[in-house]
């Protein structure tokens, strides 16, 4: 069986999070797909950030929804900035597993993956249902992964509904019965966010398809051996 390896937010331990310094650098390591975080600023420009405010990473006391695309776009400096989800899918060819919290990103999000082309190496993941519900009246193409909290039994009739293609529990909630319930209805499991060696080996015994770490370059050689 083959494991993807998922670079959450890039490579974020050598360089600042879902940025493109970080984006580059998953994919030298030869990460199979990157995760990223999408939200929404005061004019509607969709940007490429896990936080609802700037403070930890930017060190700027405010929200990102209370300011337009220009002042986010002026912190930092060079490629060390925050991207537009827009920039990213023309710089990084990857596959992307795109998440999100809120539906206020999703038109705007599916719209730049359709203006670049990329509907097939783009998953939509959340766990925020009635945002994949809008997001599948947008369209009957988008791809979509439930994100799961809520223990460790799948929720087969929602995936069902949602048409996701995979289910994407926290990994304190796989369990080898899960994964094969999920699996018998043709869908896959993804897992989040898995850094140990011993976390790695318990997720892959038992049978998950892919595995998302902050640590890309140990998931990869880990998964190498």
């Amino acid at each position: 069986m083959t494991v993807s390896a998922i670079a959450h937010r890039g490579d974020p331990v050598a360089h600042r999070e879902n940025t493109l310094p970080a984006f580059h650098a998953a994919r030298t390591a030869r990460a199979d797909m990157i995760e990223l975080d999408l939200r929404r600023t005061k004019d509607g420009a969709i940007v490429v950030l896990h936080d609802q405010t700037l403070e930890r990473l930017w060190g700027l006391q405010a929200s990102v929804g209370d300011l337009d695309l220009a002042a986010v776009q002026a912190l930092g400096e060079g490629e060390l900035r925050i991207p537009t989800f827009a920039q990213v899918l023309e710089a990084v060819a990857l596959p992307l597993m795109v998440d999100f919290t809120r539906r206020e990103v999703v038109e705007g999000a599916w719209a730049a993956v359709v203006e670049a082309e990329a509907l097939e190496r783009s998953l939509f993941v959340t766990g925020n249902v009635p945002a994949l519900r809008m997001l599948r009246g947008l369209s009957p193409e988008a791809r979509i992964g439930l994100t799961w909290t809520e223990g460790t039994e799948p929720p087969l009739d929602l995936l069902e509904e949602l048409d996701a293609e995979c289910w994407n529990p926290w990994f304190g909630h796989v369990t080898e019965e899960a994964v094969a319930a999920v699996h018998a209805t043709g869908r896959q499991v993804s897992t989040w966010t898995v850094d140990t060696e011993e976390d790695m080996a318990r997720v892959v015994c038992a049978g998950v398809d892919a595995v998302v770490s902050n640590r890309v370059g140990a998931l990869m050689s880990f998964l190498r051996s």
